[in-house]
């Protein structure tokens, strides 16, 4: 085989892998070519080029922006999924092969797999033919412990056997190996002389069009800049003064996950709002600090799920958000709509917005500035650019808000100077709206009070019915040798993950839905035992039910032929995260009933999605 003079390559990957966030493309870029080139200490934002000479051989290698490994690529911001595709533009005439780039030592379970499949799923099947997966390493890996880590992921399996096998562990902290790198760019070349054309050849027609798409939002880009510059000129020019003394009352609303505490503690300028990878928000926080001599009062609501719509949305999230004005009364100067840069703004998204925005009321949208947050994943590109490519439904939200947001930088609390400038545009604002917004509801302190007394009510008569049934069993050393349970629940309930967390393993298949949650993958009836403290449990998952339509419903009443002579309980599957509807109780009461009446005595409802109430009472949830 001889040896090539020149090499492209293409580094590819995703982000957030086993609570590592970075898969070490640039580093290994970095390695590769024998110096820092790429930077390594900031997110990959656009596509970045380095070229450089290793043993005699021209090397190119082109850097690209990852993607969430958790999304699928709907929800990935338009933004990096054409940069990721113009890569091939700047290595012409094509890469000779991709570089797929995983933490040596990461989980790769079928959501990342689903991922990955999609989002290359823009350069064509041919891919897989110049791919190797280069597995970054930051100490020594055996060869027996890579193996056995294979075999741990199934899915890791799929992905190297998809790659004919090619792959290569690469140690990213010892630059001065260059054996490493040798045997890497040895199988490059191999890939090099076995495929025909050498290298991956690019469809111009379709890069150009992108190419022409990107370009366009680059020059309204640039002209929604001026736009929005000679806005607040207008605005400050109608200020009696720049520089306003008076108390700030801003409220901070956005879905789960988009970093609204985070964002509130950047503003105050302090770790005022619990933060982490779980919900911590589950009723209105107030906080305040003082900020540049200003007193500045911040309330923090409960984030609604992702993009669901505000009909699954409980009722008891719903009344937080609405009591939130309440809290800053007489009313809040600004509302602040956390969106985070690094996820898509599509429809789903998009609706979700609009109609949790809408309980604060139409006029609230006067007095909302967008804040992005997550803005270190613009690195070296602008905001103003992921509005223009991400149209039409950002678009809808600039003109919603009055072309009013603000890019918010949330691991930086040291970042005075971003929290000043948010103030300013509030000031700004605030002159154009002649005032605050105004509209208190004391009905909404009434309901939930209501509903919290009610509670407690529930609380109470359980833990009495409880006590009832263990003083009539005290003394009784009462083993069940078996027991036998059918799950029943509407899709995406968390049926078949139920199921495995009672039988402490997994036995029942799950699927991932178009936003990647797990949901129960059953078409039909599955039976799955397993002996737990000297117990045999027997558990039938079913197919979901719908509110909507009743063809699984002959399926799911023939669970019961599958645990003879007959269940010991019914256990229906709620998730917490979402409203239990008349629609759905009318639904089930039909479904019950092929049970016969005797049923509701053998059953129990079991709420999954715990972590979303943290430690709010379900007693809560059941009342509303």
């Amino acid at each position: 085989m001889a040896e090539p003079q020149e090499m492209r390559a293409v580094l590819i990957g995703g982000r957030e892998l086993g609570g590592i966030e970075a898969s070490g493309k640039s580093s290994v870029g970095n390695t590769i070519l024998g110096r820092d080139v790429f930077p390594t200490h900031r997110r990959t934002a656009s596509c970045q080029k380095a070229e450089g000479e290793v043993s005699g051989c021209k090397i190119t290698l082109v850097d690209t922006p990852g993607w969430w490994w958790h999304y699928s690529v709907e929800n990935t911001p338009m933004f990096d999924r054409l940069e990721m595709t113009q890569s091939l533009l700047l290595c012409p005439p094509g890469p000779h092969v991709f570089l797929l780039v995983l933490p040596v030592d990461s989980v790769f379970p079928e959501i990342y797999r689903f991922a990955l499949e999609e989002h290359i799923g823009a350069f064509g099947k041919q891919i897989w033919k110049h791919m190797i997966v280069v597995f970054s390493a930051t100490r020594p890996f055996s060869e027996s412990t890579f193996e056995n880590h294979v075999k741990n992921w199934p899915d890791l399996s799929w992905l190297l056997k998809k790659c004919m096998n090619r792959y290569h562990v690469l140690d990213i902290t010892n630059g001065s190996d260059g054996s490493q790198v040798q045997t890497l760019l040895y199988k490059i070349a191999k890939i090099m002389s076995t495929e025909v054309g050498h290298y991956f050849e690019i469809d111009s027609t379709m890069y150009d069009k992108r190419d022409e798409r990107r370009r366009g939002a680059q020059e309204k880009a640039q002209q929604r800049r001026l736009a929005v510059q000679r806005q607040r000129d207008e605005l400050k020019s109608r200020m009696q003064s720049k520089n306003s003394t008076g108390d700030m009352r801003l409220i901070v609303v956005g879905a789960s996950w988009a970093g609204r505490s985070s964002a509130a503690n950047a503003i105050l300028g302090r770790n005022a709002f619990e933060v982490n990878e779980e919900r911590t928000t589950v009723r209105c926080q107030v906080k305040q600090n003082e900020i540049n001599e200003r007193r500045v009062t911040v309330v923090d609501t409960p984030g609604w799920y992702y993009s669901n719509p505000v009909s699954q949305t409980s009722e008891t999230d719903k009344l937080e958000i609405k009591r939130s004005v309440n809290l800053c009364a007489p009313g809040p100067h600004a509302v602040l709509l956390t969106v985070p840069i690094a996820t898509a703004f599509n429809r789903s998204y998009k609706t979700a917005v609009e109609e949790h925005m809408n309980l604060l009321g139409e006029k609230a949208w006067d007095h909302t500035i967008v804040l992005f947050t997550r803005g270190d994943w613009l690195g070296d590109t602008t905001v103003e650019e992921r509005i223009e490519t991400e149209e039409p439904h950002l678009e809808w939200l600039m003109k919603k808000c009055g072309n009013r947001f603000h890019v918010l930088t949330c691991k930086n609390q040291s970042d005075f100077k971003q929290t000043t400038e948010l103030m300013e545009k509030i000031d700004e604002m605030v002159a154009g709206n002649g005032g605050h917004y105004e509209t208190i509801d004391p009905e909404v302190e009434e309901k939930l009070t209501v509903v919290q007394n009610t509670a407690r009510i529930i609380r109470r008569k359980v833990r009495r019915q409880r006590k009832i049934l263990q003083d009539f069993f005290k003394g009784e050393n009462y083993k069940v040798p078996k027991l036998r349970m059918v799950l029943l629940g509407k899709e995406k309930s968390g049926k078949s993950s139920s199921g495995n967390t009672i039988l402490c393993k997994y036995l029942f298949q799950t699927s991932l839905s178009e936003q990647y949650e797990m949901q129960s993958a059953a078409k039909q009836c599955s039976m799955q035992q397993r002996k737990i403290a000297e117990c045999l449990i027997s558990v039938v998952d079913t197919p979901g039910w719908s509110a909507t339509s009743s063809e699984n419903t002959k399926e799911i009443v023939n669970s019961v032929s599958l645990c003879p002579p007959g269940p010991h309980a019914f256990i229906i599957v709620v998730s917490a995260k979402e409203r239990f509807t008349n629609e759905d109780q009318e639904a089930l009461k039909k479904l019950m009933a092929n049970f016969g009446e005797r049923v509701w005595r053998h059953t129990l409802v079991l709420f999954t999605s715990g972590d979303w109430l943290k430690n709010k009472p379900i007693e809560e949830y059941i009342e509303v």
